[in-house]
């Protein structure tokens, strides 16, 4: 069924007439921005920060849309005068737009003047030429058309079109219609003329004509509503200056769920069959916003918190003023929040508010002062919230991000040089930014560390800022020079990798601690590093202060009354680096038995599990009765991947017994995985059991653990859940039980799931149908199921995740290909396949995705 929407052009009444004015189209502008020559290297090229020629003021943008084009039609009043020097030349971002006419505003009267638009910019000459004490207003007719030119992006951010226009035609049933906006890093532009630089500040005032039905959502507040012919038109009006980057809106039917903070409105926008987890999917918001207005000591700056939830999106989520966008991998039912939910990424988005909305990065080189901040900020309220164990988990599986990542590039915190703007929302601005905060933070203590930071918001309130601010505003509160610390963490790239080894000197009575820095380093200087070690005397545990600054260094403790110490090096966990340890399995032992925290006892467990020791035993019984949840899952996780059958013979029963007793559903469902890889039968009935069990997470890995030994009892169970609206890992499982099979029948499951998955979830649906196809027998099956794999590509908005479902669709004809002469069946298979191959090339709009789709369809031939 086909759904068609008339043209929206309708727009409220003009305040002023400007009429059409002849446009002057040049290829040959000097523009401002870098231009790179194919004879230049990027990482050659300084990235200075963007010069300031004007500063806006006000920004007004009128919109109306045209749902079916995917177009924009926009009315902008922008002010601004000049930032320093006399100006008689603005030149504007305007990306793929085609500009109407552009006039000056003076009082009630309008004056048109040429402009030239080229490269994706405007540039206009002045009646004169006016001083830093002038004020401008431009008015600017145009059409914004962000699907007419290629989009770019990066791992982060994967499109860059700025302006996105959601099943706006209809055509994907059960999808919601909607439009919104993404601006970082330099894409607003592409629905508004601005300088889209991300040391602009602005106020703004948007006003968004829809269809009554449709809500909508921007920075600050909604300030006027009129109504005419079924369309609203909304004003919001944002009051305090933001970056233009984190300007924003987002249209849909959204169910608005309320709460508040201090008087303050806190709204979630959301699907309507999410409003009654609304409070969950975004879980302690109020919260947050007080402890952060704690910490930092200045109170939460903006009017309102809003925050949305986008189909499509593309990237995780993002912090524009007032109103953060999440894509709808947040959108889960209250099942699957208490496996496990993304309250990490909501704090991420709320500690931008402060850092990266109202202070901002100077230039994408020092975007460590945005991200760096809202990643430690999930570390920050995880202890606040559930305690340093839960925390400590964060920080080492983000310390591990970095550090697996660095093995392909590892450069400095602070980037001067670099190929691309998008290249530096990676692992070093997140993950290793986060743990240089934490690292600082340790050295400093929280109070001057939370000093620190308010001095940093405090004295660059509003504008922007460069990692200098923050090492100054460090100075300031600690009273230390911490130009060491900046130049090593900031200024430097790479990281220390240290590589200790232990000897016990009996002839000496000591324990010899050697450590040897083994990191490249091309100036050849070694990392200085205060750090907290622990010693351990049997039962008794000593911390002390370990600094580390040489090449090679030799610490030696005494052995105490014949008892041999064990170090643990960097016992806290500040190192934003690597540690290599030669110990032996007893050693682990000691240090999982005599320290408490969540990190050293899982460095204990993830060095000793792979020897067969007694030590190692000993461990494992310890670890599998450990208090701490985290613990004994992550024990649980490395017998799945042990074929030790003398480990299985010792700990199959308690397993057993935790995949049904323990009292946490991670812990559970982890069970039910090693029994699953261990094939332990006689755990069958307790599977069978838990595949109705109130944890997705644990009737997940329970029916993948029966059809890992009894698959027809498996597809029955699936079966029996097909229709239950199954979620997380269950919906896994049934998928690929049901994908295995390959019952004809079952081509009515898929039919029905293919209206309803939606982001990420896409995946597994496409490989599970793939499975489905190439083992079906009925043909009439098999020609459904490879058009319902066409439509889901055919229909699918982002590009990286088209390429993903397009390339089933050639795996599929490839097997057929490989099965011609094998089987009767392959050839009228293989050219069912081939329609919808063409089908996919057909919908491509983009020229050099066409002839990639194009010339994989030639070679699979």
């Amino acid at each position: 069924m086909k759904y068609t929407l008339p043209i929206l052009g309708i727009s409220t009444a003009l305040l002023f007439s400007c009429g059409p004015s002849k446009k002057v189209v040049t290829q040959n502008i000097v523009m401002d921005t870098l231009t790179v020559s194919a004879k230049n290297n990027p990482l050659d090229i300084y990235r200075a920060a963007s010069p300031i020629r004007w500063q806006i003021a006000n920004t007004r943008v009128a919109l109306s849309f045209n749902f079916k084009e995917k177009t924009a039609n926009g009315r902008e009043w922008i002010t601004m005068h000049p930032y320093n020097y006399a100006q008689d030349t603005i030149l504007l971002d305007a990306k793929t737009m085609k500009i109407d006419s552009v006039c000056i505003v003076k009082g009630i009267t309008m004056k048109q003047i040429p402009f030239q638009y080229a490269n994706d910019q405007l540039r206009l000459k002045l009646d004169r030429t006016y001083t830093s004490r002038d004020s401008v207003q431009l008015y600017i007719r145009y059409t914004a058309m962000p699907y007419e030119a290629k989009e770019g992006g990066s791992a982060a951010i994967t499109e860059d079109r700025g302006l996105y226009f959601i099943n706006t035609d209809y055509k994907t049933p059960n999808k919601p219609t909607q439009i919104w906006t993404q601006g970082e890093t330099e894409a607003n532009s592409h629905w508004m003329v601005t300088f889209d630089k991300p040391n602009q500040r602005s106020t703004f005032q948007i006003e968004l004509s829809v269809p009554d039905s449709f809500q909508t959502l921007s920075n600050g507040a909604v300030v006027q509503t009129s109504k005419a012919n079924g369309m609203r038109t909304d004003v919001w009006r944002m009051d305090m200056p933001i970056q233009v980057y984190a300007a924003m809106f987002a249209i849909g039917k959204y169910a608005i769920v309320k709460d508040e903070w201090k008087g303050k409105e806190v709204n979630y926008y959301v699907e309507e069959k999410y409003a009654p987890s609304a409070k969950l999917i975004f879980n302690n918001t109020p919260e947050m916003i007080g402890f952060f207005s704690d910490i930092t000591g200045v109170p939460y700056p903006w009017n309102k918190y809003d925050q949305v939830i986008a189909r499509d999106y593309v990237s995780g989520a993002m912090e524009n003023t007032t109103a953060s966008l999440f894509g709808e991998f947040v959108n889960q039912n209250a099942r699957e929040i208490a496996d496990n939910n993304y309250e990490d990424v909501v704090s991420h988005e709320l500690f931008h508010q402060w850092f990266g909305d109202y202070v901002t990065a100077e230039s994408w080189s020092n975007v460590t002062v945005n991200e760096s901040f809202a990643n430690y900020g999930e570390y920050l309220w995880r202890k606040h919230k559930y305690g340093k164990e839960w925390a400590d988990q964060l920080a080492l599986a983000d310390l591990n991000k970095y550090l697996d990542a660095s093995a392909y590039n590892d450069p400095t915190l602070v980037r001067f040089y670099y190929r691309d703007k998008e290249d530096l929302f990676d692992r070093i601005s997140y993950e290793k930014g986060g743990a240089t905060l934490h690292y600082l933070n340790a050295l400093l203590g929280d109070s001057t560390f939370y000093k620190a930071m308010k001095i940093y918001l405090t004295k660059n309130a509003l504008r922007p800022a460069e990692a200098t601010n923050w090492r100054l505003a460090v100075e300031e509160a600690s009273g230390e020079d911490w130009n060491w610390f900046f130049n090593q963490w900031y200024l430097k790239a790479g990281h220390p990798k240290l590589d200790i080894s232990y000897t016990y000197n009996d002839s000496a009575n000591k324990l010899e601690v050697t450590v040897v820095q083994k990191q490249a380093d091309s100036q050849n200087k070694p990392y200085k590093m205060p750090l907290k070690a622990v010693v351990i005397y049997g039962n008794n545990v000593s911390v002390i202060d370990w600094t580390v600054k040489d090449k090679k260094e030799v610490f030696s403790y005494p052995y105490q009354n014949g008892v041999k110490p064990v170090f643990v090096p960097d016992a806290e966990h500040w190192l934003p680096g690597e540690i290599v340890e030669h110990k032996l399995p007893a050693q682990w032992l000691a240090q999982f038995k005599n320290t408490a925290d969540y990190i050293n006892k899982q460095r204990a467990l993830k060095n000793s599990y792979k020897v067969d020791d007694s030590s190692t035993t000993a461990l494992f019984d310890l670890a599998l009765n450990d208090k701490s949840k985290l613990i004994r899952k992550y024990a649980l996780n490395l017998l799945a991947v042990s074929n030790n059958n003398k480990w299985i013979d010792r700990w199959r029963s308690q397993v057993m017994q935790m995949a049904v007793n323990d009292n946490n559903n991670n812990v559970r469902a982890a069970a039910f995985t090693v029994l699953s890889a261990w094939k332990v039968n006689q755990a069958k009935p307790d599977m069978i059991h838990a595949v109705n069990d109130s944890s997705y997470f644990v009737a997940g890995e329970a029916l993948a653990g029966v059809n890992a030994f009894d698959k027809d009892t498996a597809y029955i169970l699936a079966k029996n859940l097909m229709h239950t609206d199954p979620q997380s890992t269950l919906r896994s499982a049934i998928f690929k039980i049901i994908g295995d099979k390959a019952n004809g029948s079952d081509i009515d499951f898929f039919a029905t799931q293919s209206t309803s998955v939606s982001g990420t979830r896409k995946f597994e649906y496409a490989t599970s149908l793939v499975t489905y196809l190439k083992n079906v027998k009925e043909e009439d099956a098999f020609e459904k199921g490879i058009k319902m794999l066409g439509d889901l590509c055919v229909q699918e908005a982002i590009s990286s995740y088209k390429g993903y479902l397009s390339n089933n669709i050639f795996m599929v004809g490839k097997y057929y290909k490989d099965k011609i002469g094998k089987a009767d069946n392959a050839q009228k298979r293989l050219d069912l396949v081939k329609v919808q191959e063409q089908r996919m090339i057909d919908a491509e709009t983009d020229a050099d995705a066409k002839k990639a789709l194009e010339k994989q369809m030639k070679d699979n031939s």
